[in-house]
């Protein structure tokens, strides 16, 4: 059926415009299976096709982490800070891009200084001291022992920061920093300053700043971690601006930075991979995998690996490495949280093989996870491939009826009358 060939194969071009499509109605994750699939039949297709292809699936996987970095918003004001934090996992999970990773990393310390308030509320108000010094627990000494020499205004600026009031928490760092009369000359403050702009999105001035920092910043091993977080910052700005060479320079600064530290060669994997650099991908992110150790493995980087397995056609690693990473959320019982593009790139490898049932309880528990705008096509993958290995009818049958009344368009509800047809 033309249906199922469009789903399932298709040309480069039938699936980029299906993508498009898809990503023009906010159907995201749909988009960037559409977006794969083209990726997967690029052999004859020009170079600069592929990239846009690329930008297009990065595009998407940077929406679909914003939807669940969103999500851990709203249960954080509702009072849930650990689950808003497994949330945010789970969006460092579904996208590694440096803007994604940096807007996690603020949110992370916003969330951990709402946890403090949030243990404070039996008792007395958290106050404004009391958050700074949560706040300055992620300090360095050399950074504590700056900001202590700063006007009170610094101070100021960052709990201004801490609720989002970039523009008037820059204001005060910038006018501290113009100042004729400081006792020390600032190096942090930079860096701080350079956080702050990212968050607002005032790219250039963030690259300036930072770059202040790290020139004035010298080269001990306590500064590292901090040199570390400035160059991907940098990257973050940099992506936003499509100045490509500058982001890939600032991540590979990093790895050189802190060469044992496995997730700079992650961030460094990940943002070779949407740049379609699969071989120098691979190269990161198996070296992050020596790094991370076998005791407490980082399953980012496994999930990455297998992604790029995949993409660069060598389907048994990548199905390895996907699997391990559902096995990994399953042994955690989070079958409802799995992660839709790890989730699908194997169900469809495993429908490869013939495994039909593997990929059909993939797809069924996705059927009941967060990832709530791809229910439909999940209910009808799980109906279509029940079906075709024989399933009880009256579970094939409510899996075709949730696609049905899940269905948003003529063209859907045709599509599962196509599928229940054949």
């Amino acid at each position: 059926m033309a249906f199922l060939k469009n789903l399932f194969g298709g040309t480069f071009e039938s699936n980029r415009s299906k993508g498009e499509t898809l990503l023009k109605e906010g159907r995201f994750g749909e988009a960037k299976l559409a977006f794969e699939q083209a990726l997967m039949r690029n052999k004859g297709v020009l170079k600069e096709d592929i990239a846009a292809v690329r930008d297009a699936t990065r595009t998407c996987g940077v929406a679909l982490a914003k939807q669940r970095i969103a999500q851990a918003d709203a249960v954080a004001r509702e009072g849930d800070v650990e689950t808003a934090l497994d949330i945010l996992d789970d969006a460092r999970d579904i996208c590694s891009d440096p803007e994604i990773i940096g807007a996690i990393q603020t949110r992370r310390r916003d969330y951990e200084s709402k946890d403090a308030r949030q243990l404070a509320s039996e008792g007395e108000e958290i106050d404004d001291e009391e958050l700074i010094a949560i706040i300055a627990g992620t300090w360095t000494d050399a950074q504590a022992k700056e900001y202590a020499s700063l006007p009170d205004t610094f101070r100021e600026a960052l709990l201004l920061a801490h609720d989002g009031e970039f523009e008037q928490a820059a204001s005060l760092i910038e006018t501290i920093a113009n100042a004729m009369d400081l006792p020390i000359v600032p190096q942090y403050l930079w860096l701080e300053l350079g956080r702050i702009y990212v968050s607002s999105k005032q790219d250039e001035k963030a690259i300036e700043a930072l770059d202040r920092f790290l020139s004035a910043i010298g080269t001990g091993d306590e500064s590292t971690d901090s040199r570390v977080v400035a160059h991907h910052l940098r990257a973050g700005a940099f992506v936003r601006q499509d100045r490509v060479d500058q982001a890939k320079e600032a991540l590979i600064q990093a790895t050189r930075l802190a060469p044992t530290n496995h997730k700079a060669f992650l961030s460094l994997g990940v943002f070779l991979r949407s740049q379609g650099e699969l071989e120098g991908a691979v190269t990161a992110l198996e070296r992050a995998a020596e790094l991370m150790g076998q005791m407490h493995p980082d399953f980012s980087v496994v999930r990455e690996l297998g992604l790029t397995y995949l993409e660069m056609g060598r389907k048994d690693m990548a199905a390895t490495h996907l699997k391990a990473v559902i096995e990994h959320q399953a042994s955690r019982g989070e079958y409802n949280q799995f992660d839709p593009e790890t989730a699908v790139a194997l169900a469809k490898l495993h429908e490869e093989k013939g495994d039909l049932m593997l990929a059909a309880d993939l797809f069924r528990h996705l059927a009941v996870g967060f990832d709530t705008k791809n229910h439909f096509f999940y209910n009808l993958e799980s109906a279509r491939l029940l079906a075709r290995v024989g399933g009880d009818a009256a579970l094939v049958d409510r899996y075709f009826m949730r696609a049905e009344e899940l269905a948003e368009s003529e063209e859907a509800r045709a599509q599962v009358a196509l599928v229940r047809a054949t």
